[in-house]
Formats: structure tokens, C-alpha cells, sequence
């Protein structure tokens, strides 16, 4: 993997049910977890986008709670090189729940992804003098938005309509307007019933990893920098051999379809872009794909980890994958073998349901 002189790592979970952010010091050469603090007062923490050119975690809240005492929002964390602390600064309320947060390439905003209203939104980073917020028109449960690497583009999957939209950033492209959004630049449909749920770049943004919830399948596009457009390479199945039927969209309103569907989470690429990792939370494993010549992947193998497997990150010097149980309440920090294998190196207490995790190197 990366290079033997690792940096030190700090990392944070976003843990929903205690409203917590927890903070976690990760030794670079043993794999080692150390708590290192807890950041309280955040109800309902759900995922988290990090600036580290200015020491910031923003940290979405309230996506399925939301009250008027309490509504929904993103708050901004400041993080402290030294102490590894995160401490509570600027707050903006958002006008609908968000469940992914992403920066732009300036810093300056975000976009969030609303799976109940099936937006993107588009807002200034808190603490920033400006209000305004954009609206896109992304699709039923919609659950990221992630800008390319070039900032050209930001795309999201919407699991409810099986399909990935993307949209121009700076406007260049036409900005029709339906029902109060804006439109899509252009969409590409995927398998009906598959539904789409995270998506990956690979680092010079030519190709595009996406995983599908319900039917634990990893697609991968080749991207056109220039238009945004998809093209689907190839499908591979990070579920097969699992005796999973195929999984249901779910939301607060329906019933809980049990241990015996499809339910995959999280995807994550490491940063050198040869290893890929998915979660399946009913069986409670990882997949772990080899990244080929073209951006193609091939399946590698299984490894059992945390109940409910929601979140994981990669710290950044690509060594480590780190898992969290938003049933078990732990995280796992897994050593990345040279061919892909995974090996257990600590595990640690979190707070209550933790769901995201983000990897930091303090300069």
C-alpha cells in the first residue's frame, strides 16, 4: 500500500442515536484506535464532509428527526491539530432533511442529499455571510451527492428512481427548472430495483463506482469530463453466495423487511485506486474488489465485521480500513493487505449508532 513513514491519523464517527461525534487517534504503523474525545449536543449525526485546508468537519443532523425546536442542519465542527478535538462552531439550518454532505472544490458550500424530499441541495458552508440555497431535482431517495474531482459536476444517486443524475456546478450548462428545482444536466437509468445509493471517483474523476443497495451489485461507468456523461463498463456482484433476496426501499412508513434482503451501505475506494471495499449490513461483511487495468474491478473476497456495517473511511495513507456497526456500537480498524486482504488490528468502543466516519492527517 502507501508509504512505510504514515503520518499520525485522527479519526471521527458520526454516531446518531448518542448525537455524539466521536474522536479516535489511529496509530499509523500498529493499527491502534486510542478515544480521544467526544463532541456531544449533535442530535442525530449522519454524516460528515471534512475541509482540512481549514481544520473543519461539517457534520449533518436531525435527517430523520427533524421538530421545530430542532431543525434539520449542518453544523461545523473546528478540529485541533494537537489535541485531535472537535468543538462546536457555526450552525445553518437547512430546509429539508440531509442524509450526505459534500464541499465543493472552493470550499465555499456544500450540497446535501435529501432522501425524504429526494433533493440535492446546495448552501454556503456555516459561518459564510451568504443565505442563498439552490434546490435540484434528484430523485426519489436520493442519498449522495458527490462533486468530481475536476468540481465540474456533482452527482446523485437516486435509489428510489434507479437512476444517477448529475449536474453543472458552475452553470455553465442550461439550468431548466422543474417543480422549483433545478433539472438534471443529464441522468443515465441503471437496473430497475437495484437501487443506487453511494457513488466513488477514481482520482482523475475517469471513472465512476456505484453501489447498489438493494441489489448489491458495484457498477462502474466511464465518465466524459467534458458533458458528465455515464457509460456503463461493467456490473459486479458484491453479494453473491449470501442467500439474499433482493432488498426493499425502505423509510420510517414501512415495515422492516428482516435480515433476508440485500442492504448494502457504504463504498469506498483506497487512495492509490487499487482496492475497493462495500459493506452488507444483513450479513454483517465486507467485499473487498481488485481495481484492474481500465478502472474494471474484480471480486476478492468476504470479511465478516461490525453488526449492521454503515459506515467506513480509509484512513489517508491508504493502510487501513475502518468499519463501524451502527448495531454493535464498535469500530474496527482492518490492516489492507498488498493483495487486498483484510486483517483485524483493533477494535473500539463508539457512542450509540454510529453511521460515518472520517479520516484526518493533521499537517
Amino acid at each position: 500500500m502507501q508509504g512505510a513513514n504514515a503520518s499520525r491519523s485522527l479519526v471521527y464517527i458520526a454516531c446518531a442515536t448518542a448525537g455524539t461525534v466521536d474522536a479516535f487517534e489511529l496509530d499509523p504503523e500498529s493499527g491502534a484506535l486510542e478515544r480521544i474525545g467526544r463532541t456531544e449536543g449533535l442530535s442525530h449525526a449522519s454524516s460528515m464532509a471534512l475541509d482540512p485546508e481549514s481544520r473543519t468537519l461539517y457534520a449533518a443532523c436531525n435527517i430523520d428527526r427533524p421538530s421545530p425546536e430542532v431543525p434539520p442542519r449542518v453544523v461545523a465542527l473546528s478540529l485541533d491539530a494537537a489535541s485531535g478535538e472537535a468543538s462546536v462552531g457555526g450552525t445553518r439550518e437547512l430546509p429539508v432533511t440531509t442524509c450526505y454532505v459534500s464541499l465543493t472544490p472552493d470550499r465555499r458550500e456544500l450540497f446535501g442529499a435529501s432522501y425524504h424530499e429526494g433533493r440535492l441541495i446546495r448552501f454556503p458552508v456555516p459561518g459564510a455571510e451568504e443565505n442563498g440555497v439552490s434546490t435540484y431535482a434528484s430523485g426519489a431517495n436520493t442519498h449522495c451527492a458527490v462533486v468530481s474531482p475536476d468540481g465540474r459536476y456533482v452527482y446523485a444517486a437516486s435509489l428510489g428512481d434507479d437512476r444517477v443524475s448529475w449536474f453543472a456546478v458552475d452553470g455553465r450548462a442550461e439550468r431548466a427548472v422543474h417543480d422549483g428545482a433545478i433539472a438534471p444536466s443529464g441522468h443515465v437509468a441503471v437496473e430497475h430495483g437495484s437501487g443506487p445509493r453511494h457513488l466513488r471517483f477514481s482520482s482523475d474523476g475517469e471513472r465512476v463506482y456505484v453501489l447498489h443497495e438493494l441489489s448489491g451489485d458495484v457498477s462502474v461507468f466511464e465518465r466524459d469530463p467534458d458533458n458528465g456523461h455515464l457509460a456503463l463498463l461493467q456490473v459486479v456482484s458484491a453479494v453473491d453466495g449470501l442467500d439474499l433476496s433482493r432488498g426493499a426501499v425502505r423509510s420510517p412508513s414501512t415495515q422492516d423487511p428482516g435480515q433476508s434482503v440485500i442492504w448494502c451501505a457504504d463504498l469506498r475506494l483506497t487512495p492509490d485506486g487499487r482496492f475497493l471495499f462495500a459493506t452488507e449490513r444483513s450479513t454483517s461483511t465486507v467485499s473487498a474488489f481488485a481495481v484492474r487495468g481500465g478502472g474494471l474491478i474484480e471480486f476478492l473476497g468476504r470479511t465478516p465485521t461490525e453488526a449492521q456495517p454503515r459506515g467506513t473511511a480509509i484512513d489517508p495513507s491508504g493502510r487501513f480500513l475502518l468499519v463501524c456497526g451502527e448495531r454493535s456500537d464498535h469500530v474496527t480498524a482492518y490492516r489492507i493487505g498488498d493483495d487486498g486482504s483484510l486483517t483485524l488490528r483493533s477494535r473500539a468502543r463508539t457512542s450509540g449508532g454510529p453511521l460515518w466516519i472520517e479520516c484526518w492527517a493533521p499537517a
